[in-house]
């Protein structure tokens, strides 16, 4: 003898399958997933020359530091035109003429911020721009004083895919100089901007 079983027709049990049903979709959308989908990533060595402009109380001190450095970056999508990242900078400076705010002559800085880097869907093919903005600290020392100041960099960039996955890079960037602090600057000498070339080899 067959024992049916009556089906639950309350809204109780209406919601319940409903529930199911949705769990089980989702399920199928998970399964049906592309395996091998990959985060989105990118990793970058650039040199570059850097000219920062100094502002100084001091009668005859230089305006201008001109160098150059060595800078290490990477980025993760988290939207397909968005990026968040990381940057670190090491840079050797002299200030034209052999003096400088703070005293001196060779400056070694290290900067280090994390930064939001926009990629435009344009344009295609092997060559790809964006426009990157953050926030970073840099220190500063010299063999007579030392001290530190915040930056905003401002950078536009472009790359060249040589062969996947590397890529030839290019950007020229700005970065503003704010709340300084330290031996280096109680003279009140400051270094307002910055200016750069950088080019270099990275993974994209």
């Amino acid at each position: 003898m067959r024992i049916r079983r009556r089906r639950d027709d309350s809204p109780k049990g209406t919601r319940v399958r409903e529930v199911a049903g949705a769990l089980c979709c989702l399920v199928v959308v998970l399964v049906a997933a592309p395996a091998r989908a990959q985060i989105r990533y990118d990793l970058g060595a650039l040199a570059t020359f850097q000219q920062r402009f100094l502002a100084s109380t001091q009668p005859g001190a230089s305006s201008v530091a001109e160098g150059g450095g060595l800078t290490l970056d990477g980025h993760i999508a988290i939207f397909p035109l968005l990026r968040v990242g990381a940057w670190v900078t090491g840079e050797v400076s002299e200030p034209i003429g052999g003096s400088a705010a703070g005293g001196g002559a060779t400056r070694e800085l290290v900067s280090t911020g994390l930064r939001v880097k926009m990629v435009p869907p344009w344009p295609r093919g092997v060559w790809r721009a964006w426009f990157a903005t953050g926030f970073g600290v840099t220190g500063v020392i010299t063999d007579e004083a030392g001290g530190g100041f915040f930056e905003v960099p401002i950078i536009l960039g472009a790359s060249y895919r040589i062969r996947k996955p590397v890529v030839f890079l290019m950007e020229l960037g700005a970065r503003l100089g704010f709340g300084f602090w330290g031996s280096y600057y109680m003279s009140g000498g400051t270094d307002v901007v910055s200016v750069a070339l950088s080019l270099g080899i990275g993974v994209d």
